[in-house]
Formats: structure tokens, sequence, C-alpha cells
């Protein structure tokens, strides 16, 4: 009797084994064919045999699922100088935009030579940190990008605007990326974006 449920245990201990190796093995290969059959292989693994009577030794299988995760939890990050501002605004929306602490986004915005352009509905103009420094717009992690646009803690570009176009706080597209409202002063229509030029 002790032999047989040891020769039991045993067989459990290789079964298991040899679910878990398939189950490696087949993540391994990337399969993709949706959900494991788990039902079906736990319990095969989990049958044993003692003397002529067949037992099953746990019904394990009936509440195992696996499924995959919905769409909603997978977030792709879309980046700036790869779409169109009607695409950035959405994925800005949506939190899927790809936010840059300091690197740069757009190549082909406003820059010194440009002083300004229109872009996304709004004329931009640029004002510098060295001729006026702003000690008092209280930006978060107030910090000079790659591109010497002055930026927030999350990557946006500060930027002014008339309080009865854009209010303080504001988030928006411009040419040089993803930017929110820190100050006022400039005229209606016209985005004043905060550089170290």
């Amino acid at each position: 009797m002790r032999k047989t449920k040891i020769f039991s245990c045993l067989i459990i201990v290789v079964a298991v084994m040899m679910l878990s190796i398939g189950l490696i093995l087949e993540s391994d290969n990337k399969l993709t064919s949706g959900a494991l059959d788990m039902k079906n292989a736990v319990a095969s693994a989990m049958n044993v045999q003692e003397g002529n009577k067949e037992e099953v030794v746990s019904d394990l299988s009936t509440n195992i699922e696996m499924e995959a995760a919905p769409a909603a939890y997978l977030k792709i990050e879309k980046v700036f100088s790869e779409i169109s501002t009607e695409e950035a605004i959405a994925a800005l929306n949506d939190g899927t935009l790809k936010m840059e602490y300091s690197a740069v986004y757009s190549y082909n915005g406003l820059n010194k030579r440009r002083g300004a352009m229109y872009f996304n509905g709004h004329r931009e103009t640029y004002y510098s940190e060295k001729v006026l420094p702003g000690n008092g717009l209280r930006i978060p992690g107030r910090h000079v990008a790659d591109d010497g646009t002055i930026r927030d803690e999350n990557g946006f570009i500060c930027v002014a605007a008339d309080p009865a176009f854009l209010a303080k706080g504001t988030i928006l597209i411009t040419s040089l990326g993803p930017a929110k409202v820190y100050d006022c002063g400039c005229a209606y229509g016209t985005v004043d974006i905060y550089v170290n030029w």
C-alpha cells in the first residue's frame, strides 16, 4: 500500500514537471493561438492508476481558465514626430502620446531663425528666458530640454497665451510638441513658446 502511494506521488510529480516543461516550451515558441486548453492538460496530468481503478487526484481543471488581456489594457504610445497633428491631439487626450522629459519632439517647428509661424489654428512666437526669466511662473520641474524649450516635470513645453484664448493650465499641441499654458501677456490667438535661445 505504501509503495503504491509513493508510486502515485512520483507519477504526479513527473506529470506536473512534464506539464511545466511543455508550457515553458510552448511560451518559448511564442504560440499565439489563443487561450491554452488548461482543463484537458491538468486533468490528463492528474489521472493516476491504482490497481484496476482510475481515480482523479484533484479536479483542478474546473477553475482554470486563461484569457488574452483585453485590448483596453494595451497602450500603444504614439511619438509626436511620427503622427499628424490630429492624431497627436487624440493621443494627448487619451494618454497615449509619448511624453519626453528633455528629448526633441520635432525638428520642423518654430526656431530661432523662423521667429513666427502659424500652426494648429494659432500663431506661434517665442520668448527667451534669457530676456524674461519668468521666476514667478511656478513651473514644477522646470528645465531646459535638448531643443532649447523650457519644459515642466512631465515634459510639456511651457507656453504663454491670452487667457481669453487659452486659460492657464490648458494643454495643446504646438509645432515643437505638446505644451501647457503657464503664462499670459501675448496677443489673442498667439502662443508664445518659452525657450532658452
